[in-house]
């Protein structure tokens, strides 16, 4: 379900009207705000409601559960021969690349060749939080079109429509700040408790000692769900980052962490635990 967004919405239904879509867009704009839904929105209105199963259809990310933390070459290459075919039916062929920003250097020289002569009725989208760590040259051939995280109304709304206790409504729109991506994944996978004690785990460490603070890190590496605690501390701090000056540098410890944990060649448990033991 896509929530909000208007102004992009109206925007695409006046180009796809006039059959003038851009041969590339940069989707930019902070995490989990509905940039990755809003594209697979665009993809049914131009291939049709079943365009995950469509030929003419094409994603393309970071292979997280084999263990790849990039874009590669091959995935370009794979790309580039999908580009190669003739449209199945509608005219169009979409692909979609989720966190562009992982696109190594030898991937983004590729994929540079092919946006400076993109085949013909070619629709390609870069999904990114992070545009600045696309080369430049390829961002400068495609049509940036920003996404900012939901307003406090369209929030509302969306939280309105839930079956959901009034503290746990309390609770999501103040950690999520307009996220809505993250509060449909914790309302659908029933994920609230979860994030409700990794930030009550967070409000007690501040005052834990250098034991208690290395046992945690021992135990949740150990169990291995840390990475989506650190996510929940991040978004937490971040919602309240302005209410103290030791917030502000909190949130910058966090973000470093963030990086590290999402990188599998990284010792995650000295990190953890050098950012426990610094709070």
């Amino acid at each position: 379900m896509l929530v909000g967004h208007n102004k992009q919405k109206k925007y695409f239904k006046h180009v796809i009207d006039n059959d003038s879509l851009s041969h590339a867009y940069l989707f930019s704009g902070p995490e989990m705000i509905g940039k990755k839904t809003f594209a697979f929105e665009l993809a049914r209105t131009i291939i049709g409601d079943d365009f995950d199963k469509n030929p003419d259809f094409k994603f393309i990310a970071p292979k997280i559960e084999e263990g790849e933390s990039k874009i590669y070459i091959e995935d370009i290459r794979d790309f580039k021969k999908f580009m190669s075919l003739k449209s199945y039916g509608s005219g169009k062929r979409l692909v979609v690349f989720d966190n562009a920003h992982f696109l190594t250097s030898e991937a983004s020289n590729a994929l540079l060749k092919i946006l400076e002569e993109p085949p013909a009725g070619s629709v390609i989208i870069l999904i990114s939080s992070m545009p600045d760590l696309i080369p430049a040259t390829v961002l400068s051939r495609c049509e940036e079109v920003r996404f900012n995280e939901l307003s406090g109304k369209d929030m509302g709304d969306y939280l309105s429509e839930k079956k959901l206790k009034k503290e746990d409504k309390e609770f999501l729109a103040t950690l999520a700040r307009g996220k809505i991506g993250l509060v449909s994944n914790l309302i659908d996978t029933d994920s609230i408790p979860e994030a409700r004690k990794a930030i009550d785990d967070l409000r007690k460490l501040f005052n834990a000692g250098i034991y208690e603070k290395m046992d945690y890190a021992k135990k949740v590496h150990e169990k291995g769900d840390y990475q989506p605690r650190v996510d929940y501390w991040l978004y937490w701090i971040g919602a309240h980052v302005a209410s103290s000056p030791k917030n502000e540098k909190i949130a910058k410890s966090l973000l470093s962490l963030h990086q590290i944990v999402s990188q599998p060649q990284y010792n995650h448990r000295l990190a953890l635990e050098n950012f426990l033991l610094n709070l």
